[in-house]
């Protein structure tokens, strides 16, 4: 008997230390967190990690582990006075591949489980290929096998910021998206900002923004970037007058196309500065045009590493296209939260798909817009356009006709998104006046032309003034039906919903 039990003593000792020393693996759970200073990739840098140990780890042959991600390397002179665990050296370690394996200082006290534990890690070099990675984290105890406990994320940005030029045309329409460049009037726009050439002549104005599309670690040039522009083509015998950082250029392509190119500006840029120059301009002539714009490093930088040539090197180079029409004009639709009943004001110059009219809105706005609707009274039935791709039935908006605009309920600030509509007060020759057919009934109709008039004046062709109703939409309070009664209007960009007592047609005045 004393003999069992001393067996079962001996099997207590063994199963108490076992519960110690071998513990279950965690699993690879990315708890631990990682700081690389500096992320540029390639570079020499240091891993800062901060994990929980998962086990007891004394400073007797216990061992931590690292594996770097694949594209890692270490400095020639990488040793084990590189890392530092709770601040103390380790006293060893060995390397294989990506795996560094170093043990617990001899003077550290226990990390007992829970414990919180800090590895700086110096001379490791950053994979050369930007991106996220992932380092993995194991421990040894002297009796057992190694456990991957957990693991870190992080990212590696360029060594070198990447840029390039955005033509932005909200100073001349506020609220359109920076990366739209709209259809300018040959005679220019005569809109709040734009500037009096005289005669006639409007420049519209515009910002030109230099800015980071990918954020590195250094700037691409370390100089001043000299900005170039160019005219590289337009139609011929037109005529373009561009006015850049207050400075008035008087492009005539009839000399030369492309034009010699000019020099505007010269800005010194960071690894992550935004540069926008205030311009306007002109076009005289209908027709497209395009212009080129550059940013180059000059020759002779001092940023230029040993052994690459000392050449000019070119920092972003960007052309825009610019479609000039004659007696086009701009106006500006209000969307605001939930249900929205608008028309087109104007008459497309092409009738646009209607992920081109959404374009001009800037992306952040774009995204509140769910959907759009018709109702076609004469075929009976809805065409739905939905922005998560679920209806496509809807793939233009066209004037004459009404459209449910659905945004998103609540909006911050109440949203009032810009959506800005171009195209011409009355058909252009030779197409015939504006005329839209209607059948018995209620038919969604949109209102053409850019000042309101009563609405018996604008449904002048038919004997008794249909039942007309429109949509108050607002922010904060009730949207509303508002049946239109004698000597109210019917107003720019608005939709309506009106009972014909036949089929006809509306003859727009």
């Amino acid at each position: 008997m004393r003999k069992i039990i001393s067996i079962l003593v001996a099997l207590g000792l063994i199963l108490a230390f076992s519960a110690v020393a071998m513990p279950t693996t965690a699993g690879a759970a990315c708890t631990a967190t990682v700081t690389v200073t500096p992320p540029c990739a390639g570079t020499g840098a240091v891993y800062n990690i901060t994990f929980t140990s998962p086990a007891t780890l004394l400073a007797v042959n216990d061992l931590l582990s690292v594996d770097f991600a694949a594209g890692t390397t270490f400095a020639s002179t990488f040793t084990a006075a590189d890392i530092l665990v709770d601040g103390i050296a380790a006293p060893s370690v060995v390397v294989s591949g990506l795996h560094i394996e170093f043990p617990i200082p001899a003077t550290h006290a226990t990390i007992l489980p829970g414990a919180t534990v800090n590895v700086v890690i110096s001379d490791v070099i950053n994979p050369v290929t930007p991106g996220a990675y992932t380092l993995s984290l194991d421990y040894k105890l002297a009796c057992c096998a190694a456990v991957v406990f957990g693991c870190a994320p992080y990212t590696i940005i360029p060594a070198t910021s990447t840029y390039d030029f955005f033509w932005d045309s909200s100073p001349t329409y506020p609220g359109l998206s920076p990366d739209f460049v709209p259809p300018f009037k040959a005679c220019g726009q005569n809109l709040t900002g734009a500037v009096d050439l005289g005669g006639g002549k409007f420049a519209n104005l515009f910002n030109l923004i230099l800015k980071p599309t990918v954020v590195g670690c250094l700037a691409p040039c370390s100089p001043n970037v000299t900005i170039t522009l160019n005219l590289t083509a337009a139609p011929a015998g037109s005529n373009v007058t561009l006015i850049f950082a207050g400075t008035t250029y008087n492009l005539v392509p009839t000399t030369a196309i492309p034009q010699p190119e000019i020099v505007v500006a010269s800005v010194l840029l960071g690894a992550n500065t935004t540069v926008i120059f205030n311009n306007s301009i002109h076009f005289d002539t209908v027709g497209t045009y395009q212009i080129c714009v550059k940013a180059i490093c000059p020759a002779g930088a001092p940023d230029c590493a040993t052994g690459c040539s000392p050449a000019a090197k070119l920092v972003a180079d960007q052309c825009f296209n610019v479609k000039v029409y004659q007696w086009k004009d701009a106006t500006k639709i209000t969307l605001q939260e939930k249900w929205n009943l608008i028309s087109l004001p104007l008459v497309p110059l092409a009738d646009p798909p209607v992920a081109d009219v959404l374009a001009a809105i800037p992306a952040a706005d774009r995204a509140n817009i769910l959907s759009i609707w018709h109702y076609n009274r004469c075929t009976d039935d809805w065409s739905i356009w939905a922005a998560d791709g679920s209806q496509t039935s809807l793939t233009q908006l066209v004037d004459g006709e009404a459209y449910w605009v659905r945004v998103k309920y609540p909006l911050a600030g109440c949203g009032n998104i810009s959506l800005w509509v171009w195209g011409t007060e009355k058909p252009m020759p030779p197409a015939a006046p504006a005329q839209y057919n209607v059948c018995e009934g209620w038919n969604m109709v949109g209102f053409l032309g850019l000042t309101a008039i009563d609405h018996d004046a604008y449904l002048w062709n038919w004997a008794g003034v249909p039942v007309v109703y429109t949509w108050d939409p607002g922010c904060w309070n009730v949207q509303n039906w508002r049946l239109l009664v004698p000597l109210d209007t019917m107003d720019p960009g608005r939709g309506y919903w009106v009972a014909f007592p036949a089929d006809g047609a509306i003859f727009v005045p």
